[in-house]
């Protein structure tokens, strides 16, 4: 009986350290490297910001992408999160527009109306927009912007070095 646990947590063990745990960005058995990833994001952002901050009118404030690691074990998020002030709908309508300008750039939309929350999903950027304050529905309520990359686990060296992106760049 010990012999058949023994084997059976041996089997398990070797399952576990070969499989992939979900963490593969892209399903070939080798997620994209820190350097990929960033090329990635940064096309996306610079090509979904403009046509957000055009369509929802407002400011767009303090936007840096940078590299996280999480808890010192070599994975890494690339993510960049702002604000707009004051878009010049409500925040219904402005929620809606997030959604058709993520839409139109190929991205999986998904809405979530009890947290006032847009998600958009397209490769391994996932793009959420969020109402400042939930019970705001008032014309010019602000949103909170983010864009990101999690779980990339080739890319020490460059993502320890690489400078932040800033995105307000993009729009201005």
């Amino acid at each position: 009986m010990t012999r058949i646990v023994l084997g059976l947590v041996v089997v398990l063990l070797l399952a576990a350290c070969t499989s992939d745990g979900g963490s593969d960005l892209d399903g070939s058995g080798d997620g994209p490297d820190a350097r990929t990833v960033k090329a990635e994001m940064d096309a996306e952002a610079e090509a979904v910001l403009p046509d957000l901050v055009g369509r929802l009118g407002g400011q767009f404030n303090g936007m840096q992408a940078t590299f996280l690691e999480r808890g010192g074990f070599g994975i890494w998020d690339y993510t960049a999160s702002g604000s707009l002030v004051k878009p010049s709908g409500t925040m219904t309508e402005s929620l809606a527009a997030v959604e058709g300008v993520l839409e139109e750039h190929g991205y999986a939309v998904e809405t979530d109306d009890a947290q006032r929350r847009v998600t958009g999903t397209k490769g391994n950027v996932t793009v959420i927009a969020q109402a400042s304050l939930l019970t705001a529905e008032k014309k010019g309520s602000g949103l909170n912007v983010r864009i990101g990359v999690s779980g990339i686990q080739d890319g020490d060296d460059f993502a320890e070095s690489a400078p932040a992106e800033d995105y307000l760049a993009f729009v201005q």
